[in-house]
C-alpha cells in the first residue's frame, strides 16, 4: 500500500509504501516528503483560518471544493512520481486527504481530497475517508494510529505496559 498524510501543519504531504499482512507484520520500502508550494499552503492557512464552525463549511463551499481539486492534483502528482521511479508494484493506496476541520464531539470532519479523482488519476483503487467513517462508528477520527502502534509495540517486541503519545499538528 502505498499511504499519503498530510497534517495539521499543512507544510506538505509523506508517503509512504508499506508492505504488510495486515495483521502483525510489516515492512516500510519507500518513504519520502513532498512539500506543498507556498501558493497552495497559503490557500491551506486561508482556509483554515475561515473555518471555525461547521456552518463555515458551507459559506466557503466553492473555495474549499477549487481547493479540494487542487490537494488531490498535488496528491496525484506525487504518487504518479513514486509510481514511476520506484517501480514498486501496490495494491492500493491510503488517501488521509487535508484535515481543514475536525470535531469529534459532534462527530464531524472535513478532509480535502476527492478519492475518486484520485483513483482516476493514478489508475489505482483508493481507499479514502478514513476519519469520517472512525467518527460515525465512535472512534474519535484517527482509526490507523492505534492500530500501527500495537505493529510497532508488536515487532519492536516492548514489555507492557506501553503508552504512546502521538502529538499531532507538530
Amino acid at each position: 500500500a502505498l499511504g499519503l498524510m498530510s497534517g495539521t501543519s499543512m507544510d506538505g504531504v509523506d508517503a509512504s509504501i508499506v508492505k504488510s499482512d495486515g495483521d502483525r507484520e510489516y515492512s516500510i520500502k519507500l518513504d519520502k516528503y513532498f512539500e506543498y508550494g507556498d501558493e497552495v499552503r497559503r490557500k491551506l492557512l486561508n482556509i483554515r483560518e475561515k473555518v471555525l464552525i461547521v456552518d463555515d463549511l458551507k459559506m466557503h463551499f466553492e473555495e474549499i471544493k477549487s481547493l479540494e481539486r487542487d490537494i488531490t492534483l498535488f496528491h496525484a502528482n506525487a504518487v504518479n512520481e513514486i509510481l514511476q521511479n520506484s517501480k514498486i508494484e501496490i495494491d492500493l493506496l491510503g488517501f488521509h486527504g487535508q484535515t481543514i476541520f475536525h470535531d469529534p464531539e459532534k462527530k464531524i470532519t472535513k478532509q480535502l481530497g476527492d478519492g475518486n479523482l484520485l483513483s482516476k488519476l493514478t489508475k489505482k483503487l483508493v481507499i479514502y475517508d478514513f476519519r469520517q467513517n472512525d467518527l460515525k462508528n465512535g472512534g474519535r477520527g484517527a482509526p490507523l494510529a492505534p492500530i500501527f502502534h500495537k505493529l510497532i509495540v508488536a515487532k519492536n517486541k516492548m514489555p507492557l505496559p506501553v503508552i504512546i503519545l502521538n502529538i499531532g499538528g507538530i
